[in-house]
């Protein structure tokens, strides 16, 4: 009698999704797997529906056709197992930032105030911001402050799957490298399976365990990180070197 290893179920699975706005097909039949614990980061050119994507998965839009399975049941993710960093941190000016940290502890998971503060304090202390802190405003904060606050927000409730959408934009090179490591040791620590969008190939490589590209509406190229230097995908690696003939700008 044969052994049979059964075949993990991805942990985000698109297949054949799409979407339009008017006439505009953005996405046209996008087939794409996050498996378990992996580190998935999609590039690709302003415009080609990166955001898109990321909003699909996240529930914020649906689909106009195609499935979208998320910690194997169908539709999109649970807000309740997931963690987001936004683009612009997205932090809300009038709580503090333990209030902001906490914030899906105390409205999504029910945490007390006491304990959801005391969390909020030990995951400011995972990226690096001191206990002082945590009862300062989001507009008291630098902007790579600001960057580290939403991504302890993102990781306070030890997420199943973690989304980040441009993490690295309008920081400094030595910001963005250190945004970069943390989030590396956020995903590490949790097992989390991460899914990013980003234009950053510095962020890419640091970040990613596999690409993505879309373009066209469609995932054109997949591979390890390591493949990244030689696609075999002309226009893969127009991208990725930054050269004229890359697509959209």
């Amino acid at each position: 009698m044969g052994l049979y290893r059964a075949v993990p179920v991805p942990k985000i699975e698109l297949r054949g999704v799409e979407k339009a706005f008017g006439a505009n097909r953005v996405l046209r039949g996008v087939d794409l797997a996050v498996e378990q614990g992996r580190s998935l980061v999609v590039i690709g050119g302003s415009g080609t529906g990166k955001s898109v994507l990321l909003k699909l998965i996240l529930g914020l839009l649906e689909p106009d056709g195609g499935e979208i399975r998320v910690g194997g049941r169908r539709g999109p993710a649970d807000p309740r197992k997931i963690g987001m960093l936004f683009q612009g941190g997205a932090l809300f000016d009038s709580l503090t930032v333990w209030e902001n940290v906490a914030f899906a502890l105390l409205h999504a998971h029910g945490v007390a105030r006491p304990r959801a503060r005391a969390v909020a304090v030990e995951t400011l202390a995972k990226v690096g911001l001191a206990p002082d802190v945590a009862l300062r405003r989001p507009a008291e904060l630098s902007g790579g402050m600001q960057k580290r606050v939403a991504l302890a927000r993102a990781i306070a409730a030890e997420p199943e799957m973690l989304f980040f959408d441009e993490p690295t934009t309008g920081l400094d090179p030595i910001r963005a490298a250190q945004i970069n490591a943390l989030i590396v040791q956020c995903v590490q620590g949790l097992g989390a399976t991460a899914l990013t969008i980003t234009h950053d190939m510095a962020s890419v490589r640091a970040i990613a365990h596999d690409v993505a590209m879309l373009e066209g509406g469609q995932i054109i190229w997949r591979g390890p990180v390591e493949r990244l230097d030689s696609p075999g995908d002309p226009c893969v690696e127009a991208f990725v070197h930054g050269r004229a003939e890359s697509v959209a700008a």
